[in-house]
C-alpha cells in the first residue's frame, strides 16, 4: 500500500523537487530517483514467499507460503486475541495446524513476527515481545515455511542443513507426516499434543496426548492429569489395542526406542493427501485425511467404545463388546456392584497362591488381548515364550507375561488393569493361576479349555434367551383367532402372533373400529397402503395399515415376523394382524402425536415443536430401541427415517417399518441382499452396493439424529453433490460454526449440549462402516451428556 501510494503521489508531483537527509544537511534529488529508493527499501524489508531474512517482518495480513503451496503462515484472530499460526493453504475449511503464541495472545491490536539477529521473535503493536524462538547460535538466520508444514531456522552463512530451531519441536494440537511426539530422559525432552480449549480457542485445553516414560511406548490420552484411553504398548508391528491400525501403502507408522528415549510419528507416503492427528477438544483422537475434493475425512478415532475407556472394568478384569468379566481364579470385588454394571471396583483373587509352590502354580491364556497397563510391567529381552513363562513362574509375584515380537518377555505385578479382548489382535496374555498341568502344553490346554467353555457357554445363553423370550410372549398375549390370521398365517413358520389379552380382535371388530375403513378415519395414504384410525370402546385406539394392492405383501409378511418378536418401549407394538382371506393388514398401538417427520417439518406447527429437551429425549429414545434391535435382537433395520419413527403423548419415539429388517446370523456381523430399496438421504452409502451391517442403522440414526438438532430435512439436499445434508453438516463442524445450523424453535439448550449432539451425528455419517460408533456407545455418549 505504501508503494502504491507513493508512486500516486511522485506521480502527480513529478515536476517537483524534495528534499532528503544526508549527513548532517540536506539534499535534493529528483521525485523518479527518490522513488527508486524508497521502493528498494521497502523491498528490502519484505519478506519473499517462503523464507525471512535478518531484518524482514511479517506483519498482519501478510502471509508466507511454503515452496509448492501446501502450508500457510500468518496471523489469525479470534474475538480481539491474535495468533502467529501455520495453516493449509488449499483445504478448507481453514485447518490450523501449530500456533506459535497459543498461551499468549496478541490482545487488542495488530503484530509483527520479526528476524532479529540471533532470533525469531513476535511483537504486539507496541513492540513487546510475546513469544520467541530462543536465542540461536548465528549472526545471520533465515526463517523457512517448508511444504511439511515445518517452520525452520537455519543460518543462511552455514552449509549445515540442520536447522537451528524448528517448529515440529514445539507440537500443539496437531502431529503432522514427519512431526514426532514422544520423551528423551537424557535432554529431560517430553512433547506430545494438547488439544485446544474449545474449536475456536487455540489456547491450550484439557486433553493431551503423549507418551509416558514410565510406562512401555504406548499413545496416551489424558484430560488433565487423568489417563482417559491407551492404545497399548507398541509390540514391533503396531500398537496392541489396535490391530486394525496396520500400515499401508500410504500410511506408516514409526516408533523409534532407544536408551531412556522413544519417539512416535508416521509417514505419509502418498503425497496427493494430506494426513494429519489431532487431539480434540471432545475428548478424543481423531485422524483425518484430505480428499480428491480438498476436503477432510475422519479415518479413525479414538477411543470408540466403552471398553476403550481406561480401567473401565477395574483391576483384574477384561472387557469386551462393552461388558466385563473376571479373569480365571477372580471373581467380583463387590457383587451387587458388578449387578447394577458398575465394574470400577474390578475383581480379587479367590484362590489363594502359595509363594512355597511357585512352580506349581500354572497359567491361563487369554488371545487377542490389549495387554494390561504397563506402569507395573518389566520388559526383558532376549527371552522366548519358554523362558518368559519360567521367568514369570520363578517370581511370586509375577502376576501375568507376554512376548512381543520372538524374544522381548513382558511380565507384570500386581493388580492387570485395562485388558481389553479383540476380536483380531496379535498379543497373547497369560494370568497365573494356582495350578498347573505338566502333562500338556499349558498353552494347549488353555486354550482348548476357552474355546469349550465359551462355545457350552454360548449354546446356553442363546437357548435361555429363546425360551426367556418365548416364554413372555406367551404369558403376555392370546392367539388371534382364525378369521383374523387366515389358514395362511396359522401354518406360516416362526412364532405365531398375538393380540393383547384385554381385547380379543377379529376381522369385524376391526372394521367397526375404523368405519369401515371410511375416509374420515384415514390417516395416512399413498398408492399402496393406507393407515386408519380404529377407536374401540372400552380399549385404546389403533392404527391399521391396509395394503391395497399386492405391492408390498413380501415386506408386510416381513413386518409381521419381525414385530411378533420384539418387546421395547421404543419399539412400536403391533396389536394383530391379517393376511389371507383377502385381506392383508396390520393393527398397531395408535401414536396420537404421528410421525417424527410431521413434527419437525410441520409447515402449520398445530401439534407444537418439540423444544430441545423434548428433542434430547427423542434421540435417546431412538438411540435405546436401536440398541435393543443390535445388541438383543440381532436386527438391522436398514429403514431409519423420521416417517418410521412414530410419537406418542410426551413425544416418546417408538421404531416402526420393519419392512427391510433383517436378522443377522449368530456368526456374522454383516450381510448382502440384491436390489435393497430403502428412503434416499438416509440409507448408509454401502446399502446401494448390496452390503448391511448395524453400522448401517448407524448411519441412518445419524442422519435423523442431525434432522432433530438442526430442524433441516436431509431430503431438501441433493445427495451426491457438495451440499448433501451431511457434508453440510460436516463442514459447519470442522469449521467451528456448528451453533449456526441450531434450529431456532428448540430454544436455550445447555452449554455444550447442541455440539455435542452435532459432533455424535457427524461421526454416525462416515462413509466408512467401520469407523462409524456402536448404538452401545452412542447411548453411553448421550447418558453422560444428559445422564
Amino acid at each position: 500500500l505504501l508503494g502504491h501510494w507513493l508512486a500516486f503521489f511522485f506521480g502527480r508531483k513529478r515536476n517537483h523537487w524534495l528534499a532528503y537527509p544526508s549527513g548532517l544537511g540536506w539534499r535534493c534529488r529528483s521525485p523518479p530517483s527518490l522513488l527508486r529508493w524508497c521502493c528498494s527499501l521497502l523491498l528490502s524489508l519484505s519478506p519473499s514467499n517462503d523464507s525471512l531474512t535478518i531484518g524482514q517482518s511479517l506483519v498482519n495480513g501478510q502471509t508466507l507460503v511454503s515452496a509448492q503451496g501446501s502450508f500457510v503462515l500468518g496471523f489469525f484472530s479470534n474475538g480481539d486475541s491474535s495468533y502467529l499460526g501455520i495453516w493449509y493453504n488449499y483445504l478448507k475449511p481453514q485447518t490450523i495446524v501449530w500456533v506459535a503464541n497459543r498461551d499468549t495472545p496478541i490482545k487488542g491490536g495488530n503484530g509483527s513476527v520479526f528476524v532479529s539477529t540471533s532470533s525469531l521473535d513476535l511483537l504486539d503493536r507496541r513492540g513487546n515481545k510475546v513469544w520467541s524462538s530462543g536465542t540461536l547460535n548465528t549472526n545471520s538466520p533465515q526463517a523457512f515455511l517448508l511444504d511439511s508444514g515445518n517452520l525452520i531456522i537455519n543460518d543462511s552463512a552455514s552449509e549445515n542443513p540442520n536447522p537451528l530451531w524448528q517448529g515440529f519441536d514445539q507440537p500443539c494440537d496437531t502431529l503432522l507426516s514427519g512431526m514426532r511426539i514422544g520423551y528423551d530422559m537424557s535432554t529431560s525432552h517430553n512433547v506430545g499434543l494438547r488439544s485446544w480449549k474449545s474449536n475456536l480457542d487455540p489456547s491450550p485445553g484439557d486433553y493431551y496426548i503423549g507418551l509416558d516414560p514410565n510406562r512401555l511406548p504406548e499413545l496416551l490420552l489424558f484430560q488433565g492429569t487423568l489417563l482417559i484411553y491407551r492404545t497399548g504398548p507398541w509390540n514391533g508391528q503396531g500398537f496392541s489395542g489396535l490391530p486394525a491400525l496396520k500400515m499401508t501403502n500410504v500410511l506408516v507408522y514409526n516408533m523409534t526406542v532407544g536408551e531412556g528415549s522413544a519417539y512416535y510419528s508416521f509417514t505419509a507416503l502418498d503425497r496427493s493427501m494430506q494426513w494429519r492427528l489431532v487431539a480434540s477438544p471432545d475428548a478424543h483422537a481423531h485422524r483425518w485425511h484430505s480428499n480428491t475434493s480438498n476436503e477432510w475425512v475422519e479415518y479413525w478415532h479414538l477411543p470408540q467404545d466403552q471398553c476403550d475407556a481406561y480401567a473401565y472394568c477395574g483391576p483384574n478384569a477384561a472387557c469386551y463388546n462393552s461388558d466385563c468379566h473376571c479373569l480365571q481364579e477372580f471373581v467380583p470385588k463387590s457383587e451387587s456392584d458388578w449387578n447394577q454394571r458398575t465394574y470400577a471396583g474390578g475383581c480379587v483373587r479367590d484362590v489363594v497362591l502359595p509363594c512355597s509352590r511357585p512352580m506349581g502354580h500354572g497359567f491361563a491364556h487369554l488371545s487377542h488381548v490389549k495387554v494390561p497397563d504397563t506402569l507395573n510391567a518389566t520388559m526383558v529381552v532376549g527371552k522366548g515364550w519358554d523362558d518368559c513363562r519360567k521367568l514369570c513362574l520363578g517370581n511370586c509375584s509375577c502376576s501375568a507375561y507376554t512376548v512381543f515380537g520372538d524374544s522381548d518377555c513382558v511380565t507384570w505385578s500386581g493388580d492387570l488393569v485395562d485388558i481389553v479382548q479383540l476380536t483380531e489382535g496379535i498379543n497373547d496374555l497369560y494370568t497365573r493361576i494356582s495350578h498347573g498341568d505338566p502333562s500338556h502344553s499349558h498353552r494347549d490346554r488353555n486354550i482348548a479349555i476357552i474355546v469349550s467353555v465359551s462355545t457350552i457357554g454360548t449354546v446356553l445363553v442363546i437357548s435361555a434367551l429363546l425360551g426367556f423370550c418365548y416364554h413372555r410372549t406367551r404369558q403376555k398375549h392370546l392367539p388371534l383367532s382364525n378369521e383374523v390370521f387366515g389358514a395362511e398365517h396359522e401354518h406360516a413358520p416362526g412364532p405365531k402372533l398375538a393380540a393383547p389379552l384385554e381385547k380379543n380382535l377379529d376381522l369385524d371388530t376391526i372394521r367397526v373400529s375404523t368405519n369401515n375403513f371410511s375416509k374420515q378415519n384415514i390417516i395416512a395414504s399413498n398408492g399402496s397402503r393406507t393407515i386408519y384410525k380404529g377407536i374401540l370402546l372400552n380399549f385404546s385406539d389403533l392404527a391399521v395399515k391396509r395394503l391395497n394392492m399386492e405391492i408390498g405383501l413380501m415386506e408386510l409378511n416381513n413386518e409381521v415376523k419381525m414385530l411378533a418378536r420384539l418387546d421395547h418401549p421404543n419399539i412400536i407394538r403391533m396389536l394383530g394382524s391379517c393376511i389371507g382371506n383377502n385381506e392383508k393388514m396390520i393393527c398397531y398401538e395408535y401414536m396420537p402425536v404421528g410421525s417424527l417427520d410431521a413434527v419437525l417439518f410441520a409447515e402449520d406447527e398445530k401439534s407444537g415443536v418439540p423444544d430441545w429437551s423434548s428433542r434430547f429425549h427423542i434421540m435417546q429414545g431412538i438411540c435405546e430401541g436401536l440398541l435393543y434391535l443390535h445388541e438383543h435382537c440381532r436386527i438391522v433395520h436398514r429403514n431409519i427415517d423420521p416417517s418410521n419413527i412414530l410419537l406418542s403423548e410426551g413425544f416418546i419415539p417408538k421404531i416402526s417399518g420393519f419392512g427391510h429388517a433383517t436378522v443377522l446370523d449368530l456368526d456374522l456381523s454383516e450381510g448382502k441382499a440384491e436390489n435393497f430399496r430403502g428412503t434416499s438421504g438416509y440409507c448408509a452409502p454401502e446399502l446401494f452396493y448390496g452390503e448391511y451391517s448395524v453400522k448401517s442403522d448407524v448411519y441412518s440414526f445419524g442422519v435423523v439424529l442431525l434432522e432433530i438438532a438442526t430442524g433441516s430435512k436431509a431430503t431438501s439436499f441433493c445427495r451426491d453433490l457438495a451440499d448433501d445434508f451431511p457434508r453440510y453438516v460436516r463442514q459447519h463442524w470442522t469449521q467451528g460454526t456448528a451453533d449456526q445450523l441450531k434450529d431456532p424453535r428448540i430454544g436455550d439448550a445447555p452449554k455444550g449440549e447442541f455440539e455435542r449432539c452435532i459432533h455424535i451425528g457427524v461421526r454416525c455419517v462416515q462413509e466408512d462402516p467401520s469407523v462409524r460408533p456402536t448404538m452401545s456407545f452412542i447411548r453411553n455418549t448421550l447418558s453422560a451428556i444428559r445422564p
